[in-house]
């Protein structure tokens, strides 16, 4: 099996193939290539590995999930029958730590990249979902619409307590502020029509819905920022993904958890937080479950942190056995 390490650039991509070798290093296979990303560099990339007469089935493509330029190149190769693993660059650094490597080039990222891809068993990527890629789109501009409007209210504030202030300036924060609402809310009513449009989406968005804390918005955007759960096995893995699992810290005889480790998904792990912050205001066992922290000496942070990961967990189980939350149940644990 062939582990070809991609570095993707925003308008160049670097590669290194090396071939796996059971018991030893990887064997390197031809010299190190680059290809402009903008045009035509991925068909020059297969061409390149169709000249050494290599089957593009027996090639293990891997890259970092930096930004939003790793996906065109993902789902070319996916369609062109690579398999394909996309990982957390964090993971890429600490493995290049490990291997005591110095520096930092595009061609020394693609190297490290493919030897990462050739010591490491990775999880094939799969495309998402079309309409939850969709959905995932819309959220992100809400997300991105609401940080707007909150600008211009700041300043419509800042222009209201001036002494003298302009009135073409007024206006034209005014109206501004009335465009970003009403795309707000047609950006809502398109969330909403096209989740009831889904019969499986619909349900897993109530099933969240059910846990305390989760709106639809939120529940919405846990779903679309995890493929709907598609990729995850247990609930620790979905907790490690968003960041909210306490690291390790062993050394000697000593022997407990560390901070979290906010190496995962930060809009879930914001997403996630902000819910529990929620929760802790609602008259329910998440609230007591908060307060028993506090009680415990744990800091306000670290609390909300510790019912984010458990709503999260909590909520993975009620979209994967298909039943809503039962509180009588479910029964939250004061570890952190």
């Amino acid at each position: 099996m062939y582990v070809l390490g991609i570095d993707v650039g925003k308008t160049e991509i670097y590669v290194r193939l090396v071939e796996r070798c059971p018991g030893g290093p990887p064997k390197t296979i031809g010299k190190q290539k680059s290809f402009d990303y903008v045009e035509k560099g991925l068909d020059e990339l297969t061409a390149w590995l169709s000249s050494m007469l290599i089957v593009f089935s027996d090639v293990h493509a891997v890259m970092e999930a930096t930004g939003v330029y790793w996906e065109r190149c993902a789902f070319y190769l996916h369609r062109m029958g690579f398999v394909v693993s996309v990982v957390n660059p964090a993971q890429i650094k600490y493995f290049a730590q490990s291997s005591l490597r110095r520096g930092k080039t595009d061609s020394m990222d693609a190297d490290i990249i493919a030897r990462y891809g050739a010591t490491m068993a990775l999880k094939r990527w799969e495309p998402p979902v079309a309409e939850l890629e969709n959905l995932k789109l819309l959220v992100h501009e809400r997300d991105g619409l609401v940080k707007e409007l909150s600008q211009a209210k700041n300043r419509r504030h800042a222009l209201n307590t001036r002494e003298q202030p302009d009135k073409l300036v007024q206006k034209l924060t005014e109206d501004r502020i009335a465009f970003l609402k009403g795309q707000v809310e047609a950006v809502d009513q398109a969330m909403r029509e096209r989740v009831a449009a889904n019969t499986a989406l619909n349900e897993q968005v109530k099933l969240l819905q059910s846990v305390p804390g989760f709106g639809f918005l939120t529940s919405l955007s846990i779903l679309v920022e995890t493929a709907a759960f598609s990729t995850m096995e247990t609930s620790r893995q979905l907790a490690a993904y968003a960041g909210v699992s306490p690291a390790p810290h062993q050394s000697g005889a000593m022997n407990r958890r560390g901070r979290i480790s906010k190496i995962g998904n930060p809009r879930l792990r914001r997403i996630v937080y902000l819910a529990a912050v929620a929760a802790t205001r609602t008259k329910t066992k998440e609230k007591a479950f908060y307060q028993r922290l506090r009680e415990q000496g744990k800091p306000g942070k670290v609390a909300v942190t510790a019912l984010a990961r458990k709503l999260l967990c909590v909520g993975f189980a009620v979209v994967k056995s298909g039943k809503p939350y039962d509180p009588l149940y479910v029964r939250l644990s004061s570890e952190t």
